[in-house]
Formats: C-alpha cells, sequence, structure tokens
C-alpha cells in the first residue's frame, strides 16, 4: 500500500512500477549470478541509470523482499524451536 501511495504521489504509471519490480527482481534473482556481491554490484550499476524517483521504488520494492524474507526465516526457526522443544506452548508471559 505504501509502496502504490509513493508511485502515486511521484506519478509513476502502474506499468513503470512493474518494470522496475521486474528489473529489481531479475538482477537479484538471476540465475547465472555467481554470488550476492555480484548481484548487488549489478543492482547499484542499474539504479545509476534510473532517476530518483524510481531507485526510491525500488529501493521500497527491495525492503518489501527482505522483510518477506525475514517472515518466512522466523517462521522456519519458530518450527524448528517448537520441534527441538524450546517453546513454551501457550505462554502467556509477553501477553499484557
Amino acid at each position: 500500500m505504501v509502496l502504490e501511495i509513493v508511485r502515486g504521489f511521484f506519478d509513476i504509471p502502474s506499468e513503470e512500477m512493474v518494470k522496475i519490480g521486474d528489473l529489481i527482481k531479475n538482477l537479484l534473482f538471476n540465475p547465472v549470478t555467481g554470488s550476492e556481491e555480484e548481484a548487488m554490484s549489478n543492482l547499484k550499476v542499474a539504479l545509476e541509470d534510473l532517476p530518483t524517483e524510481q531507485v526510491l521504488l525500488a529501493g521500497m520494492f527491495v525492503s518489501g523482499l527482505l522483510r518477506c524474507n525475514l517472515a518466512q526465516q522466523i517462521e522456519q526457526q519458530y518450527a524448528r524451536a517448537k520441534v527441538e522443544g524450546d517453546v513454551v506452548p501457550n505462554c502467556d508471559a509477553f501477553r499484557e
């Protein structure tokens, strides 16, 4: 939703936003990319050619990807901890 608000603020068409998102996804998740460093280098080069408004949208897109990835990792760690008995079921210690 925030991404849509920013897109509207800078008057960037939805189609352009999709292109920016696709560019970022392709640069970060290209199967021929050899490392995270190479992916980041490719991303920096690509962002140099974009207007500031589009770079902002690209940053928000990456931020969203990271949040999604972190949420998945947290769920996996919680499930693992639960299986290993490190989680107390129905614990009300943090509810107030």
